[in-house]
């Protein structure tokens, strides 16, 4: 019996802890195994979420430069702030994913980069009477000839009124600038899929 029991401590007792030991790491590796997988699905959907923001980002901005481009050319060629509006509706009503206000004068660009959510880019467009800009700059001009005809007794004066002629040509022709024409108001990420939760797991709703 003694031998039988000495034999037991030395075989059975070492088996006994081996077998445990094996059976924790299989647990601890299957335990890091499905981390591991949620991780990475997590990273994946996180990266494929962050390049389609980008992508529509990208494109919204596009859009905004074809518009200030296009506006350029409506102001151009409409007479009347009238005749220019009902080009930019036009224009803007034959886009995808445009939706054009015409009392507030606004556009809306809304495009989706996943099943719930979309962005949102709220552009304004503006009338500039290049007419009254075009007088006003000749008006300009005229006072600077007149100013130095009355300064050419003097050619510290002479100078002077030349720098303002140079100073007054250049300010001129930045009258026209895109932010005259179109204005981003807001550029927001919007969510079109309404919240639900989880019911997967049951939870206590006391007695």
């Amino acid at each position: 019996m003694k031998e039988k029991n000495h034999l037991f401590s030395a075989t059975g007792i070492p088996s006994l802890f081996l077998i445990f030991g094996v059976l924790m790491l299989v647990i601890l590796s299957l335990l890091g195994y499905g981390t591991s997988r949620q991780d990475l699905r997590s990273s994946s959907l996180s990266l494929e979420q962050t390049s389609a923001y980008y992508n529509v980002c990208s494109e919204a901005a596009d859009f905004y430069s074809e518009l200030v481009q296009t506006l350029e050319g409506f102001q151009e060629q409409a007479k009347t702030e009238t005749a220019y509006y009902q080009l930019v509706s036009d224009y803007l009503n034959s886009q995808e994913n445009v939706e054009w206000n015409s009392e507030e004068h606004t556009a809306e660009y809304v495009k989706a980069f996943s099943d719930t959510q979309s962005l949102a880019v709220k552009i304004a467009v503006f009338w500039t009477d290049c007419t009254a800009d075009s007088t006003a700059s000749d008006n300009a001009a005229s006072d600077n000839v007149v100013s130095d005809n009355a300064a050419s007794d003097n050619v510290a004066s002479d100078n002077a009124s030349s720098d303002n002629a140079v100073s007054d040509t250049i300010n001129a022709g930045l009258n026209m600038t895109s932010s005259n024409i179109a204005g981003i108001l807001s550029w927001n990420t919007v969510v079109t899929a309404d919240w639900n939760p989880d019911n997967s797991q049951s939870v206590y709703k006391g007695e």
